[in-house]
């Protein structure tokens, strides 16, 4: 690490601090290397232990998890007062940070080792310290001030890199959970062998951890601007595609606030030591609201609680580790009066006489009356709690008045997980290729007339009159969009995901959903001259 006078107060205790951790890195990078046994798992129901997993939500600060183990390759629960260092056989001697690639913990990703001293040297820690000794920052105080980005920046020297990255699908966009928060989905088995790195384009793996920061910048800052969920899928991190605990810490304290405060959940699918470890490290310099949000998934079928698992392109890795099946709602237990997760054609057969499903009009009549010029209005979630028995109301069929909840935010979140639960997408799956087909011909003059024949000729008239319905409520609150910052555009990046999405998972990728959403946006936008009818 560099070295020099702080130049301020914050910097003598980010220095404390990394000393006191750096014993705890070397040992856990000394350990680590020692065991070059990929990881591996043994089949489901090989595992002893699996009826002692716990099955509902766990956060990180909860005693007693069970976790796979990647060195002993089997399953181990916590135990107070371990030793880890001991367990491992470590000695006890001090060690430095190891940071391989000449990567720098307080340096810039992008620095390639040219930034002045003083800029390697500025403060870590901003924010209080708690009595547990974790940085409080304020992120409900800042939105972040990041302008908007454009993965398209042919100017960019690393463009062709970074087009590169994309194709190893690390890192992708998931559309929206169970509770409206757009869902971005990081897989650690997709992350390249530091050799093949090395006889790449990329030629070093310094450069490569660069154009993958960059891409992730670039490629979701759009999605970080509302409430979202991150999932990692920890199965597949190996000794020789494991990025350094330097790159990782950087990456932290460089991005945005707003990848911090808009983050509503970190789900760590199938944990191992190797996070447990890693995870009181990297304590002191995460703030206690970060913390919080962070949960365990033991198994996939934990995680089809939060979210679309059938949205998600789990690797194939991961999937053979943990098979989950499909998921299945049997119609003979289905109510009449069930609002999600069926078909909007069972909705309407149930609702006689009506045209406009009971949720979508509740939903818009109230945002209409209340939220038009809510600040944020369909970008922010609601309580998790309060979004679950408002969906059970209307499931079970109990009436539903917004109006006693007081939160606009409540209703819009409603609206969207009405759409995305549908079993079916608004704009079918029999024209998802045919949305995809639009590609080279929604910059063209006659896109107005190629977009009304689709929909117009094409779309089922039930799908038809709620899409007209909905886009004719969104195009009236782009209308307020100086005070509830919800452009064309905006509302389009919301609403997109949770209207078309493929039946074949591996197709719901980020270029499709960019095109999703370009479409929507000129639905919105052109609403009076495509909905003649």
């Amino acid at each position: 690490m560099s070295s020099g006078s702080p130049d301020n107060t914050n910097n003598s205790t980010s220095n404390d601090l990394l000393k006191y951790n750096s014993l705890t890195m070397a040992q856990i990078d000394a350990a680590y290397a020692k065991n070059e046994i990929p990881i591996n798992l043994l089949p489901a129901d090989k595992h002893p232990y699996w009826n002692n997993v716990p099955t509902g939500r766990t956060t990180i600060e909860d005693a007693q998890q069970l976790e796979y183990d990647e060195h002993h390759i089997d399953l181990i629960a916590d135990q107070d007062g371990v030793d880890l260092g001991q367990h491992l056989g470590l000695d006890n001697h001090q060690h430095d940070l190891d940071f391989s690639d000449d990567e720098n913990i307080i340096g810039d990703p992008f620095d390639n080792g040219t930034a002045s001293n003083s800029n390697k040297n500025r403060g870590l820690i901003k924010g209080n310290i708690t009595s547990d000794g974790i940085i409080d920052d304020d992120f409900e105080s800042e939105l972040g001030g990041h302008e908007p980005t454009d993965l398209q920046d042919t100017e960019d020297a690393d463009y062709q890199l970074m087009t590169k990255i994309s194709e190893y699908r690390i890192i992708e966009c998931c559309g929206d959970d169970k509770f409206g928060r757009k869902t971005i989905v990081f897989s650690a088995c997709r992350l390249p062998n530091q050799d093949d790195i090395r006889n790449s384009e990329f030629k070093t793996v310094a450069k490569f951890r660069e154009c993958l920061f960059k891409y992730f910048l670039r490629a979701f800052d759009q999605y970080v601007d509302m409430d979202y969920v991150l999932i990692y899928f920890h199965y597949g991190l190996r000794s020789y595609n494991r990025p350094s605990y330097g790159w990782l810490m950087q990456c932290y304290l460089k991005i945005d606030r707003k990848y911090k405060k808009n983050l509503k959940a970190l789900y760590l699918v199938h944990p191992t030591t190797w996070i447990k470890f890693f995870w009181p490290v990297i304590r002191p310099f995460i703030s206690v609201k970060f913390s919080r949000k962070v949960t365990y998934i033991n198994r996939l079928s934990q995680l089809e609680e939060y979210v679309h698992l059938d949205n998600i392109r789990i690797p194939d890795e991961v999937k053979s580790c943990d098979p989950v099946g499909p998921l299945e709602i049997s119609k003979n237990q289905t109510r009449p009066t069930t609002k999600f997760h069926v078909s909007l054609q069972f909705i309407l057969e149930n609702e006689p006489g009506e045209v406009i499903p009971l949720v979508v009009r509740q939903t818009i009549d109230f945002i209409k009356n209340f939220g038009l010029n809510e600040p944020g209005i369909f970008r922010r979630s609601a309580l998790v709690s309060l979004t679950k028995q408002v969906q059970t109301k209307y499931n079970e069929g109990q009436p539903v008045v917004f109006e006693q909840y007081g939160d606009v935010h409540l209703a819009a979140c409603i609206l969207k997980t009405f759409l995305r639960d549908l079993s079916e997408p608004l704009m079918t799956y029999r024209l998802y290729p045919e949305l995809l087909g639009l590609s080279g011909t929604l910059k063209r003059p006659d896109q107005v007339d190629i977009i009304r024949d689709l929909i117009v000729e094409k779309l089922p008239t039930q799908n038809y009159n709620v899409l007209k319905y909905l886009i004719e409520f969104l195009n009236l609150a782009s209308n307020y969009s100086n005070t509830n910052l919800m452009t064309t555009s905006n509302l389009a990046i919301v609403f997109g995901p949770n209207l078309a999405w493929a039946e074949d998972v591996q197709m719901n990728s980020l270029a499709n959903y960019s095109l999703i959403n370009t479409f929507t946006e000129i639905l919105i936008a052109r609403y009076t001259e495509l909905f003649l009818k």
